[in-house]
């Protein structure tokens, strides 16, 4: 049993595989409001119908004669065994010289898939929907257990090991995973992780014979191949509802706990046919996909179902994403798509400048996690004639939301502001704008709130047994773990947290998290619109804006920057960085506070990690050099 949270409504209990009643929420009302309507709610879809049943009004209407077949996972990983049996995976294990390059094919992997569910049923113990954990990253023995879970009636839950280990333990804890399944390289990490925890009882590792640490007692461990020989590569896959849990995936956490999402079979097979269209990834037959996104985050954006629909090789680099490696592996491979973080592509970029690649193969490149510098995009566009197109999303949509491709036929400037904002939002994925409680006309692109819904939006978080029961998952970091219903509205919409405006094309442009938003004197300063500016100069490769405190102003902006090799981290080159923005912006939102860094803290996906930048503020662990602020006469030299 696992308990849903609808928004600011009642907890209820349900299964994972039945499917919940509708959310009040999107009923009109909850909590104090419970039983009376809602306000209409003004949106781009002031049109559209709430399809949502109601206790007050029944609408008569006749059915279709439409066969109804369920949407899941099942389907998708037999039609590309099949279909596209040839079509190849590459693994690239850069540790392994001479040996980089492992292949496999469709058929393959669907084969060892079964495998894999036969020994979940018949040696794991797994009957049902338990959770399937995985410490791994990106290689063919991840896609097996993932479509051997999901596809057999469990619930798939990648564990991201870039987090703390007290984080993967509450979500182990939270999820009440039964069975891991990690790379033996990581075997010290896990075992620190297990200190603790009671739910887990096996686990099998691939690359065993890397294995170096004891799992903790009580916990039996298993060689993956040897738990796969000899099995049937055949499996009698059962008829899930499409409604049912296929995977649960955790948020970050970088503001508290994590938070799970729990994807329905039939949110993936729809995410996976939305990357298949010309306006999102195009994930196409033929084209070989580089996945530099992790599986461990939103199973790297829901690629390998868009590639088992359409026949799309994938290349996966397993351990190794440093510049050096992946340069060998597009050399190698020759992939015509790639995604990944914005660091990840300006790394890249910085080693192709030292050594030149012979060839380009690579014609588009989707980066998402955190904001893409415009000059990333120009960078790449100038030089090597590569796209980079900006995507926006995040774990609570099913991963991709918004895709930056420019309408047909814009040119020069205009497609240009098209190719620097997050995006277009799809037909699936209903928006508003929000801005001190009032939804905001999209014509006059006021900034506020970006709030969603839709058919791949989560309603609610997971939240299992043992965080209500006072057990292990009660409690992160001394504290009691939130419902996070404030992510919800009242009447159903996600918050996303983002602060932007839409234009009436349906483009979004994010201009800050709410919480990086730097308020000063009452105004409103962009951190991510900082950032760009400052990483558009040649002298800088990375630079994170946050708000330092201020006793006339209560905030102002503090950039934390990271140089190119032959720049001098001086106050001179602090002035010259301002200088250079003063035409693009007024005088007081320019920072007047810098400090010079070798390297920026990130967060498990790549994102500019601000809370850990702000806790090395408050730690006093900056240089901090201050230039003349706003309404002061004359540059300060002195450094703080």
């Amino acid at each position: 049993m696992g308990d849903v949270i609808r928004g600011d409504c009642e907890r209820i209990s349900t299964p994972l595989h039945r499917r919940a009643p509708t959310p009040r929420a999107y009923r009109g009302g909850c909590s104090e409001g419970a039983g009376k309507a809602s306000p209409p709610v003004a949106s781009n879809y002031t049109a559209s119908i709430d399809r949502d049943h109601t206790d007050t009004a029944k609408v008569v209407a006749m059915l279709s004669t439409m066969q109804d077949i369920p949407l899941s996972l099942t389907r998708i990983l037999e039609y590309g065994s099949s279909v596209h049996s040839q079509t190849q995976v590459i693994t690239w294990h850069s540790a392994d010289p001479g040996n980089e390059r492992e292949e496999t094919t469709f058929a393959d992997i669907g084969a060892r898939a079964a495998a894999f569910a036969h020994a979940l049923h018949d040696t794991l113990g797994v009957t049902g929907d338990e959770r399937v954990g995985t410490l791994m990253w990106n290689c063919a023995e991840h896609l097996e257990v993932l479509f051997g879970t999901a596809c057999k009636g469990a619930v798939f839950t990648p564990l991201n090991k870039q987090l703390m280990n007290d984080q993967i333990r509450h979500i182990v804890n939270h999820a009440e995973v039964q069975v891991i399944v990690a790379d033996g390289r990581l075997g010290q990490q896990l075992a620190n992780v297990l200190k603790g925890v009671e739910c887990v009882r096996a686990v099998v590792f691939t690359d065993v014979d890397k294995l170096t640490a004891p799992m903790p007692e009580g916990v039996e461990v298993y060689s993956y191949e040897e738990l796969l020989d000899g099995r049937s590569t055949v499996y009698d896959w059962p008829v899930l509802d499409e409604h049912t849990a296929a995977a649960l995936c955790y948020s970050t956490g970088t503001t508290g706990a994590p938070k799970g999402v729990l994807y329905s079979h039939r949110a993936l097979y729809l995410e996976g046919m939305q990357l298949r269209s010309s306006d999102s990834l195009c994930v196409t037959h033929g084209e070989t996909f580089l996945c530099c996104i992790p599986i461990y985050h939103v199973l790297s954006w829901g690629v390998p179902f868009a590639a088992w629909m359409t026949g799309t090789p994938l290349v996966l680099p397993d351990a190794d994403v440093s510049p050096a490696t992946l340069a060998k592996v597009i050399a190698a491979t020759s992939p015509r798509v790639a995604h990944g973080v914005p660091t990840i592509w300006i790394q890249l970029f910085v080693h192709y400048l030292k050594h030149p690649p012979e060839r380009m193969t690579l014609t588009e490149i989707f980066a998402g996690g955190s904001p893409v510098p415009p000059q990333l995009i120009k960078m790449w566009e100038e030089r090597y004639g590569v796209d980079v197109v900006h995507v926006w999303g995040m774990a609570e949509t099913t991963t991709v939301g918004t895709v930056a491709r420019p309408p047909s036929g814009a040119s020069g400037e205009a497609r240009w502001a098209y190719r620097v904002s997050q995006g277009r939002f799809p037909a699936s994925l209903q928006y508003r704008v929000v801005n001190d409680g009032h939804v905001v006309n999209t014509t006059d692109l006021n900034a506020g709130e970006i709030q969603v819904r839709g058919n791949l939006v989560t309603g609610s978080y997971y939240h299992s047994p043992a965080s209500e029961d006072g057990g292990a998952a009660h409690e992160f970091r001394g504290k009691d773990v939130e419902d996070a219903e404030s992510k919800f509205t009242a009447d159903g919409w996600l918050r996303t947290g983002d602060v932007g405006f839409v234009n009436e094309e349906g483009f979004l442009t994010v201009e800050d998290r709410a919480r990086d938003v730097i308020r000063s004197g009452g105004e409103w300063i962009y951190s991510v619109q900082l950032e760009n500016l400052i990483m558009s100069n040649p002298d800088v490769l990375e630079c994170a804006v946050i708000g330092y405190p201020d006793k006339q102003w209560v905030e102002r902006p503090l950039a934390v920057t990271v140089l190119a090799a032959d720049i001098s981290p001086t106050i001179e080159t602090a002035e010259r960085l301002r200088d250079g923005m003063r035409s693009e912006l007024p005088s007081w939102m320019l920072p007047e506070y810098w400090t010079f860094v070798k390297s920026i803290d990130k967060t498990s996906v790549g994102k500019f990690d601000k809370k850990d930048l702000r806790a090395h503020l408050a730690e006093g662990e900056y240089n901090i050099i201050r230039l003349k602020g706003p309404g002061e006469s004359q540059r300060l030299d002195a450094r703080d």
